[in-house]
């Protein structure tokens, strides 16, 4: 069974809807103190609560994050007679599950109702433009990439061998190079990082644990 409240000024379309459902059970308050509000989800302890985007004087969503942030929080739906932008996002940061927008009592809410109580969502079609644009415009998290060694394979072999304090002439035999080629090797490797000795190197290998 879901349980439905309704926190509404005028809970009498959406309460015939939901009447005759078999599975939902609806139950009406017109608060006008917080505490009325509480004393409802105490006693009813509903699956669902719809609210009036403007409730006890304030704006549903702020009505609406906090019933959400209470202890077991009910799914909350936002209702507005019209729409109004810069709801749905602030809406959607609250934490709500649905926004209905209904002047005229045209909207389906036993399906609104069993959408959002599975764990689901319910937006009106007005609204899912700006939460589109919304997510569009945030700048995606990117991990950092690993700095980029501006040095070849080989040149990264022999500076393995040079930060393990190998000579050129040990470097030469471990990699079957002449100790000319090693020097040359350590020689460009010096001026693209702008190095100027082996020990420097052999810090710039052990920094970016190459060794």
């Amino acid at each position: 069974m879901i349980r439905v409240l309704l926190i509404l000024s005028c809970p009498g379309r959406v309460g015939r809807q939901l009447a005759g459902e078999a599975d939902i059970e609806v139950r009406y308050r017109t608060p006008e103190t917080w505490s009325d509000v509480v004393t409802a989800l105490e006693e009813f302890a509903p699956s669902v609560v719809v609210l009036d985007r403007d409730v006890l004087g304030t704006d549903g969503v702020t009505v609406a994050g906090d019933l959400v942030r209470a202890g077991r929080p009910p799914a909350v739906v936002l209702l507005a007679g019209a729409y109004h932008p810069g709801d749905v996002v602030l809406a959607a940061k609250a934490g709500v599950r649905g926004y209905v927008v209904d002047s005229g009592g045209g909207s389906p809410w036993p399906a609104v109702v069993r959408a959002v109580a599975a764990g689901g969502g319910w937006l009106a079609p007005v609204a899912v433009g700006e939460l589109l644009d919304a997510f569009r415009t945030r700048v995606p998290h990117r991990p950092r990439e690993p700095p980029r060694i501006p040095l070849t394979d080989r040149e990264l072999s022999v500076l393995r061998l040079v930060a393990q304090g190998c000579s050129n002439l040990e470097v030469a035999a471990e990699l079957g190079l002449s100790q000319s080629t090693v020097k040359t090797h350590v020689s460009r490797m010096l001026a693209r990082l702008d190095l100027r000795s082996r020990t420097q190197l052999a810090a710039f290998a052990r920094d970016l644990g190459i060794v």
